[in-house]
Order: structure tokens, then sequence, then C-alpha cells
């Protein structure tokens, strides 16, 4: 993973929170705002190539919804050119050529960030020489909430997926990673991914102002052979969701064909909005390791998807 070497950070209107409390802007009225009061700063990936992009409108429209900060997080570098002695120089001028031009289009980026976000309150923008990946891990010590789009553009070079799952695994934040041309985050139907483990309740819990807001929440587990305990599993996540206001329903199915295979059919069947699950995965070698369940969501970009790890 290459180091960030330069960031840029810069802040509109911030604001402050002390002894527990916020500007009168951002109170919360009533329980069914509870939602503005679990997110307070939403991070969004910004496309060089497409600054006004999707997942920028999506991430504004959900910092509304939330009454968040929000903070638009550009990044690239330049490619890394070996040569030999006599190519040294050469390679340098390449490199701070590429360099300038990323640093003309974080300008231009900022300009398009200003005018669809700027007049939020606390509004800021970031600019990171690094992979957009180590931009949003960065990050994520400021934010409550991390947005990725389901591709990414660079300066130089074509479009490729966003690798939403070295964030997961990284950043220590719940991750949002929009389907492909979302431009905004629905809610009313919502699918977990269940299956009792650390990465799962997690989840769940990282994903409790989104539960809340839904109108239909669906808990599916696939059977592993332990009925008893898959039931029970089931109807103790149920009780402890009714606990902090969510009323979710279950499902138990028995399937050969794998964990990811019926989640995305039913989310697709049940035209859900979003799948909440658990990102399971390790680090060796600075290599993100995942199980198949999580890698094979992380490429479903037909629907959005909320990581927790």
């Amino acid at each position: 993973m290459c180091p960030i070497i330069f960031a840029e950070v810069r802040s509109r209107m911030l604001t402050c929170v002390k002894g527990g409390t916020r500007h009168p802007q951002y109170a919360v009225a009533t329980a069914k705002k509870r939602f503005a009061m679990d997110i307070r700063t939403i991070a969004v990936a910004i496309d060089l190539e497409t600054p006004a992009s999707p997942a920028l409108t999506a991430a504004i429209d959900l910092a509304q919804r939330c009454k968040a900060k929000l903070i638009g997080v550009a990044a690239d570098q330049p490619a890394v050119v070996g040569a030999g002695l006599d190519g040294g120089t050469a390679a340098l001028d390449f490199y701070q050529a590429e360099l300038d031009e990323i640093q003309k289009r974080f300008k231009s980026a900022e300009k398009a960030f200003d005018v669809q976000a700027g007049a939020r309150p606390g509004a800021e923008w970031r600019s990171f020489v690094a992979s957009p990946e180590r931009a949003m891990i960065a990050t994520g010590l400021s934010a409550d909430l991390l947005v990725l789009p389901a591709t990414i553009s660079a300066v130089y070079g074509s479009p490729r997926p966003f690798d939403a799952g070295e964030v997961v695994l990284a950043s220590g934040r719940p991750t949002i990673a929009l389907a492909a041309s979302a431009s905004k985050v629905s809610t009313d139907s919502i699918i977990i991914g269940w299956k009792d483990t650390r990465e799962a309740r997690r989840a769940v819990a990282d994903a409790l102002p989104f539960l809340r807001d839904a109108k239909d929440v669906l808990a599916i587990t696939i059977s592993e052979g332990n009925a008893d305990s898959e039931k029970q599993s089931l109807a103790d996540l149920v009780t402890w969701l009714d606990v902090h206001g969510v009323k979710a329903r279950t499902e138990r199915i028995e399937n050969q064909e794998g964990f990811i295979d019926v989640l995305e059919s039913t989310a697709r069947a049940r035209n859900a909005d979003m799948i909440v699950t658990g990102g399971y995965g390790h680090s060796r070698m600075r290599e993100w390791l995942f199980g198949g369940m999580t890698r094979d969501l992380l490429e479903a970009t037909d629907i959005t998807r909320f990581f927790s790890n």
C-alpha cells in the first residue's frame, strides 16, 4: 500500500460538540429524528473525472437527512516510474508533471464540490496524494460513516472498481458501498445477512440509524445444520432490535448454494434497498483476505451494501 504523501484539508463553519450537545440546528426533537443523533459526520469519495457524481448526490442527501457534516475526499497519485541512473531526472520530471495535473484536478473537483455541497453547515474538502482507498481510511478518523462509489476514476487511467474491502477492514468505520449509479441511499427495505459472529453483531449495531428508519427489515440466516441454535439466535436478534425501536422479521433458509447466492437473490426478489452484513476478513502481509460471502457481496454492485468490521 502506498503511503499518503500529501493531504490538504479545508473546513467551513465547523460545528462544535461540547458536553454532549450541539448547535440548535442539530437538535433532535422526536424519537424518529434519532436518525440524526447517531451519524454526525459523513465522508464521501470524490471521482476526479466526474466530481458531481451520483455518489456525491447520495452523500449530500444522506447528510441532509442525518443533519450531518459532509466531508468530500478526493485522491489520486502519480504512477510509480522506475528508472536507471541515466533516466532518473526524466522519471522525476514525469512524476512532477503528473502531480501538477492531479493538483489542478483537485482544484476543479473542489469547485464542483462547493457548488453542490458548499452551502451545507460544516462542509469540508480534503485532497490526498494517495490512493482513494487510503485517503478514505485516513479520513475515517474524522467520520462516523464512509460512502463509497462503485467505481473511481484517476487523472490518468480508466475507471476501476473501488476497493471497498480495503476500506471496510482498515478504516474502523461503518461503510456504505453504493450500487452503481445510485444517487440516493434508500432505506425503506433492508435485509440483514445474519450469522451470529462478532462482525455481524457490529454491523447491525452500526446500522441502527438506517434500521430504525426502514419500513421493512428482514434478517436472513442460512442454516448450517443447527436449527435450534439458529432459531434462538434469530429470536435474540429480533428482541434486541425491538428494544432499539426496530421491528424485524426473520427467515431461516436451507440452501446448498451458499449464503451469498441466497442473500443477493432474496434482496433482488424483495426489491430491497440495502443489505447489512459484517465484513469478514483479516490482514496478512498487507493483503486483505475475505471469505467468499464478503468478497462476492463486495462485487454485487447492483444493490447498496452496508458493511462493518
